[in-house]
């Protein structure tokens, strides 16, 4: 079987443009979250995001041609050039490759709909290059437009596990000889009045944090109230290995195994996480034991947090207090279909540094919750094989193993 290994890597988070200022940050426990300025957000219980400082735009030319892109799209492609500088890879190289580009994202862009709409209400009127703008496959048509990539370009929408399932199906292209480089990842932008409203409606944000933003999101903390809502995007490039290496890339991580599963329920969600594990385990020929650091999907939910520590106990037994568990979330926030591809690139970056990123915010213990969260200060650490577990609205549960090359 084709091996795939990740050879670049484009972030665009709310602690971090690029991959070393997100790593920096990731390393150092800075938060992104902030107070909301895209709009005013006053009116609202939460008042604070993961949001994208719009200066780090200034100047990018992303909206020259007089074409009209959506913030998903601009993220979408920022991550993608920077993705493929990383990969060493022109605009001449890839257009000798055969290319593909799988992108994940949660729903239309509703920034792009919102002021469409106030248009349409004052004019009765509507643009067809804004509306195209919205559509959820926008990004992954700009990105293929870009590279000049005539086929195997797809959106994959399924909540927060998009992007994890965009890698997953972009390896597989791979492996089946349908591409030899793949743009891959996910983005979202969901800062708007509506979105922020509906969420808040839910009762999964934070409400108790709205002055000290930076301590909102708390992952396993016993004083946790939800996730903080985020937009961003990763991007990364995929190669088959071989030729990876015939053309010098960097050979970041070897994906070495996957798992996928849908509950249709929430008293589902911990035999269906439990079971998306176990299959990316088996798929990639792992014990649990053998498995050196989890980046989890917890967002700061009281649920999800809880129910994803049973499940590592459940699938790692006594195992799991010494497997070293964190998540980025606490300093990203939740971006939705960013989340997974976002929280790769970290994993990524802790093999390369054999360091591991910390949870921060954890001041709380809840006794629930009572493994080893790497709490508040990242550590040195071995870490050859990793699993990044993600959990989405809807039901859809993925989880991916990825590995040094050297193994």
């Amino acid at each position: 079987m084709k091996s795939v290994v990740i050879t670049g890597l484009g972030v665009v988070a709310p602690n971090g443009l690029g991959k070393e200022a997100y790593w920096h940050a990731l390393a150092n426990g800075k938060s992104g979250i902030r107070s909301i300025s895209k709009f005013d957000p006053s009116p609202f219980p939460c008042r604070i995001a993961g949001e994208i400082p719009a200066e780090w735009f200034a100047e990018k030319g992303l909206a020259s041609g007089g074409e009209e892109y959506s913030w998903s799209t601009i993220y979408a492609l920022q991550a993608a050039r920077l993705a493929l500088k990383d990969a060493m890879l022109s605009s001449e190289a890839i257009k000798d490759c055969s290319t593909g580009v799988y992108m994940g994202i949660s729903s239309t862009d509703m920034g792009v709909v919102q002021d469409e709409y106030a248009v349409f209400q004052k004019n009765k009127t509507t643009s067809a290059g804004a509306i195209a703008a919205s559509f959820p496959h926008a990004p992954a048509s700009q990105l293929a437009k870009e590279i000049n990539c005539a086929g195997n370009v797809f959106t994959v929408s399924t909540g927060c596990s998009s992007g994890l399932n965009s890698l997953i199906l972009a390896a597989e292209s791979i492996i089946h000889g349908e591409a030899e480089v793949v743009l891959a990842g996910g983005v979202d932008a969901p800062l708007t009045p509506l979105l922020l409203a509906g969420f808040c409606a839910t009762g999964l944000l934070p409400t108790s944090f709205n002055d000290t933003p930076e301590t909102a999101s708390r992952p396993f903390d016993a004083k946790r109230q939800g996730g903080v809502l985020s937009e961003g995007a990763g991007v990364l490039v995929l190669e088959e290995e071989e030729g990876a290496r015939r053309r010098g890339a960097p050979l970041y991580a070897r994906i070495s195994g996957w798992g996928a599963t849908n509950t249709f329920s929430p008293t589902g969600l911990r035999a269906s996480s439990n079971e998306c594990i176990i299959q990316a385990l088996h798929s990639a020929g792992l014990k649990p034991e053998q498995i050196d650091y989890i980046s989890a999907h917890s967002p700061g939910d009281p649920v999800m947090d809880r129910v994803e520590t049973r499940v590592i106990k459940e699938v790692w037994g006594k195992y799991a207090y010494n497997i070293p568990v964190s998540s980025v979330k606490s300093m990203i926030g939740n971006p939705l279909a960013a989340s997974g591809p976002l929280q790769t690139i970290a994993t990524v970056l802790a093999l390369q540094n054999q360091f591991i990123p910390p949870t921060v915010n954890y001041r709380y213990p809840d006794h629930r919750c009572d493994l080893d969260y790497v709490p508040n200060t990242g550590r040195v650490a071995r870490v050859a094989r990793a699993l990044i577990n993600v959990q989405g609205f809807g039901g859809g549960i993925t989880a991916l193993v990825i590995s040094k090359p050297s193994i």
